[in-house]
């Protein structure tokens, strides 16, 4: 076994489901609330020597995210984070990078508890294989997108890693949303049906009216802005507050695996 300890039977949080409102173009409905299902504690056991070791698998979202997870965790050295991200890439363009051949490595290293991935952003674009093009969202592309996406996170699992699947975050309008939405829909069934978690960042994100909104309320009250202009990418103070969904959701299940041991 290589990875320090394994994972117990996981569950998903499923936030959005997708639809078509014809083969060619992707719709997507209002998102339901997520769903828990309660089984064993997400984590199974503790670290050997109690230091949790975080990688972080992805494109430009994931660098913002590391960032994030290292400045919210920057006193305490029971974390330690490790960014293998590569702006650019997603699971589509396998020739530019191949996270699938990644993420074996990774795994088979040992040197990780736990495995973020955030893909998914660089992924509205033609699946090629065997010389022959599969448009975005032909059934073709989403069989491809969908058995790589399943290998990658099987790939993860199969040393003892616990996996979190970051799902795309709200994007505004002119960032194709219906699309972003339609992909995390694809994320969510995946890794339910692989038994990791899925991670929604989408509805924590979005405004009361559950839209886009480049601003922030604290619980304090205090409004800031987290979003860049490009309407996908977050500001410094916003990588915190994107980090800080998955960051709980860690950090939950370890309060979870602790008290049932």
């Amino acid at each position: 076994m290589f990875g320090k300890f394994l994972t117990a039977t996981a569950f998903a949080l499923v936030a959005l489901v997708p639809f078509h409102a014809n083969a060619s173009e992707p719709t997507v409905q209002n998102a339901a609330a997520p769903t828990t299902i309660v089984t064993a504690p997400y984590m199974a056991a503790k670290p050997a020597d109690g230091i949790y070791d975080i990688v972080i698998l992805g494109d430009s979202l994931a660098d913002g995210l590391h960032q994030g997870l290292t400045q919210l965790n920057k006193d305490d050295d029971t974390f330690r984070t490790v960014k293998k991200s590569k702006v650019n890439t997603g699971l589509v363009r396998s020739d530019r990078y191949d996270w699938n051949k990644a993420a074996r490595k990774i795994s088979q290293s040992g040197k990780y508890d736990i495995a973020i991935v955030q893909l998914g952003l660089n992924d509205l674009q033609s699946i090629r294989e065997k010389g022959k093009k599969h448009h975005y969202p032909s059934d073709g592309w989403k069989e491809r997108y969908i058995a790589r996406a399943k290998a990658l996170a099987d790939d993860l699992k199969a040393s003892g890693l616990t996996v979190y699947w970051t799902g795309i975050p709200i994007v505004s309008q002119k960032s194709y949303p219906e699309d972003y939405a339609f992909v995390n829909g694809i994320l969510a069934d995946v890794a339910r049906q692989t038994g990791v978690k899925f991670v929604d960042t989408w509805t924590p994100l979005a405004d009361a009216k559950g839209e886009f909104s480049p601003y922030h309320k604290d619980a304090d009250g205090k409004t800031q802005e987290i979003r860049n202009r490009d309407g996908v990418h977050f500001t410094p103070s916003g990588y915190l507050i994107f980090a800080g969904i998955v960051d709980d959701a860690i950090k939950a299940d370890i309060a979870a695996m602790t008290a049932s041991n």
